[in-house]
Order: C-alpha cells, then sequence, then structure tokens
C-alpha cells in the first residue's frame, strides 16, 4: 500500500519543482516592482509639492493686493531660475539619459522567458500512463 502512494507523491514532486522556481521568480519580480512602485510615490509626492509652490506664486503673482509678497518671495525666485537655466539643461540631459538606461535595464531584466510546461490529466491518458503502477485489480 505505501509503494503506489510513494510513487504518487514523488511524481506530485517532480511536477510541482518547476511552478516552485516559476514562484521564486515572480517573487524577484514583484520585489522589484514595489522598490519601482516606491520610487514613484516619492516623485508624485515631489511634483506635487512643486505643483502646489507654483500655484501659490503664480497666485501671488496675480493678485494686485500682493504686491509686496511678489517682490520679495517670486521675484527672487524666478532671478534665481532665469540664472540656472545651465542647470536646467544638464537636468534634462539626466533625465533623458536615466530613462535610456532604465529601458535598456528593463530590456535587460526581461529578455529571458521562462518557459513552464506543466503535463495535465488530459495528457497522461493521451500516453496510456493512468497514475496506477498495475498491482490494483
Amino acid at each position: 500500500m505505501g509503494i503506489p502512494y510513494s510513487k504518487q507523491i514523488n511524481l506530485a514532486f517532480d511536477q510541482v519543482t518547476p511552478l516552485v522556481g516559476a514562484g521564486f521568480e515572480v517573487l524577484q519580480t514583484t520585489r522589484n516592482i514595489t522598490y519601482l512602485l516606491a520610487a514613484i510615490q516619492v516623485l508624485t509626492a515631489v511634483f506635487l509639492g512643486l505643483i502646489l509652490a507654483t500655484l501659490l506664486a503664480l497666485i501671488i503673482t496675480v493678485n494686485p493686493d500682493l504686491e509686496t509678497e511678489r517682490k520679495s518671495i517670486v521675484t527672487p525666485v524666478i532671478k534665481w531660475l532665469a540664472g540656472s537655466v545651465g542647470w536646467l539643461k544638464v537636468g534634462a540631459w539626466i533625465i533623458i539619459l536615466g530613462a535610456g538606461l532604465g529601458a535598456i535595464g528593463g530590456w535587460w531584466i526581461t529578455r529571458e522567458d521562462v518557459v513552464v510546461e506543466v503535463k495535465g490529466p488530459e495528457e497522461e491518458d493521451r500516453t496510456g500512463d493512468s497514475g496506477a503502477d498495475g498491482d490494483s485489480p
């Protein structure tokens, strides 16, 4: 009675082993996606903060009652931005190069396809292997 069951257990382990390997790769990919989503969340918070500051500067600029605030807050910031146009060009190139490196890295990680073949009960019946060892009547 123990022999047929142990053969079936061994067959089950043989079928499950590739699935475990594929599951491990899925977990690694999920971890990488989690890091990417965390970076996107941080960038989203930074961009929302910049949008808020820009909107406040715009409100101060167009409101005639806030002339002193415009002269003390908005004008120095605009002068600083106008003086740092060179740094904006460097920043744009850094973003372009980072996007290119990210695309190449994504291609490099996903270039290998993993194929997992699972033998279903229909295929076992076609090969003549019904899973029994022939000891039963």
